[in-house]
């Protein structure tokens, strides 16, 4: 049994002890926090007698819910999409254990390797979305209009009423509701998929297996099923990685060419192209509000420093959509801020999702 030590102002940590009594017998020493979510989700990691160590999932509920991580997870192996290993969960009271796949996420690695390494393992990220977009997506939740429109929402809401303390005006409200109609609109007319939501670079663990490095996806709870191309502009439109124009339009094509031959006779690569132009502004301004709110809100200052790479891709993605044009004057004045003298950031380490 565990020393009986409490984290201070931590109501959850007995629970957590409890439950590390009950299925981890073995561990010799107390739980560390590893990472932290946008979420309310933390991930702690457990020393075992004989060395190994394994990673708790703390998702308190109501708010958080970890059947959801299992039905997704489930999936992922039946399609064949690499995903982190479960030994054990209490769905009462919110946590899971999960093979450690250590602290190295592809945003990290990056980091003292070289281009053509980082390139080819960004490569094999695009290669195991086309397993993923055919995982199973029966009773999923549907990417529709009013979802997508709440989410975009938090452009106006917390990105320019707060962030920029400029709230829109009666006649730019208006003009902001059109264009973001169209965008959910026309998000519904692409070919359709299972969708992860968050398939980035800081959701992509490197792990060395056989002296290769290989990636396993995590942060998949919130899948639902929508737009073929969200996942791929998730990865290539990186709100943390500007990679290279050159390089995104390949693996596009590269990723087209996996696609299933039904898909391709009744789409087109230019079409699809056009797609992500779409889908990235959708994300972006989702993105932009959330970050907003991140910093406003929840006191994680450190996503105002993603802001304007975000900003970027937006621009980037608006400037190839005549019939957004109006749109992007709307927002052409609403550029990032200036960046603020540091802030403190809530939470410490964090694997983050958005």
């Amino acid at each position: 049994m565990l020393p009986s030590s409490r984290v201070p102002n931590d109501p959850r940590y007995p629970a957590l002890i409890q439950f590390i009594d009950q299925y981890l017998p073995d561990a010799d020493a107390p739980p560390t926090l590893a990472s932290a979510d946008a979420s309310a989700r933390r991930y702690w990691r457990v020393r075992l007698s004989d060395g190994s160590t394994r990673v708790i999932m703390d998702a308190p509920p109501p708010g958080e819910n970890i059947g959801a991580f299992l039905a997704i997870q489930a999936r992922l192996h039946e399609a064949g999409v690499p995903a982190p290993r479960v030994e054990a969960h209490d769905l009462t009271n919110g946590f899971l254990i999960l093979e450690d796949l250590g602290d190295c996420t592809l945003f990290q690695w990056r980091h003292g390797h070289s281009v053509e390494a980082v390139n080819a393992l960004l490569a094999h990220a695009v290669r195991l979305l086309p397993s993923l977009a055919a995982a199973d997506t029966t009773g999923l939740p549907k990417f529709d209009v009013a979802r997508l429109n709440t989410e975009m929402d938090l452009l106006p809401d917390w990105y320019a009423a707060r962030y920029h303390e400029r709230p829109f005006s009666d006649a730019q409200n208006a003009q902001w509701q059109l264009a973001r109609d169209a965008i959910s609109t026309k998000l519904q007319t692409m070919p359709q998929g299972f969708v992860h939501r968050d398939y980035h670079s800081r959701n992509l663990m490197v792990c060395d297996l056989g002296g290769a490095p290989d990636l396993v996806v995590i942060d998949f709870q919130d899948a639902v099923r929508g737009p073929l191309a969200y996942d791929l502009v998730s990865l290539l439109r990186d709100s943390y990685i500007d990679w290279p124009q050159a390089q995104v339009t390949a693996l596009q094509t590269q990723f087209w060419a996996q696609l299933p031959a039904e898909v391709q006779a009744a789409h087109s690569l230019e079409a699809f192209q056009t797609d992500f132009n779409w889908v990235a502004v959708q994300r972006h301004l989702k993105v932009l509000g959330i970050f907003a709110r991140l910093s406003l809100r929840d006191g994680k200052h450190g996503y105002l420093k993603d802001i304007p790479l975000t900003w970027k891709h937006l621009q980037r993605a608006l400037a190839g959509i005549a019939e957004l044009a109006p749109l992007a004057e709307l927002l052409a004045s609403f550029a990032p801020l200036p960046p603020t003298p540091a802030l403190p950031h809530k939470g410490g380490r964090e694997r983050i999702a958005y």
